[in-house]
């Protein structure tokens, strides 16, 4: 099956989203606590998760640059995951969670939406 290297990458993205998402929600926890270990703990787990997210999301993206161009994928990708102010935002010493949460959430969301979107599809062809 052809699609099946793909489906796995965009199942891979999908729960590298679900780790992420929880992993803000531990930080939010820990920044609520006072728990500096968690928190510098959960901020690591950001950063290198963002970072995947941000590789596989490339690579689909460039995989679906070499396809038909009318695929329903490429007409609902978001033209570029913005991860440059998340990992901005997340090397400061003490990262804002109003702005993690501004800067990731509905982003991330879409990103979901999108990959299960294609999973359909790509199941049914």
């Amino acid at each position: 099956m052809p699609n099946s290297n793909e489906i796995a990458k965009l199942n891979q993205l999908l729960s590298d989203i679900k780790v992420l998402v929880g992993s803000l929600s531990i930080l939010d926890k820990a920044t609520e606590s006072k728990d500096l270990v968690v928190s510098a703990t959960a901020l690591d787990a950001l950063n290198f998760r963002v970072r995947e997210i941000s590789k596989t999301y490339i690579a689909l993206a460039l995989n679906d640059a070499t396809k038909d161009s009318t695929n329903i994928t490429s007409s609902k990708k978001i033209s570029t995951l913005q991860i440059e102010d998340i990992l901005i935002e997340l090397s400061k010493p003490t990262p804002n969670l109003k702005k993690l949460h501004d800067l990731m959430d509905a982003q991330l969301e879409s990103l979901r939406k999108i990959a299960l979107s294609e999973i359909l599809t790509l199941s049914i062809d």
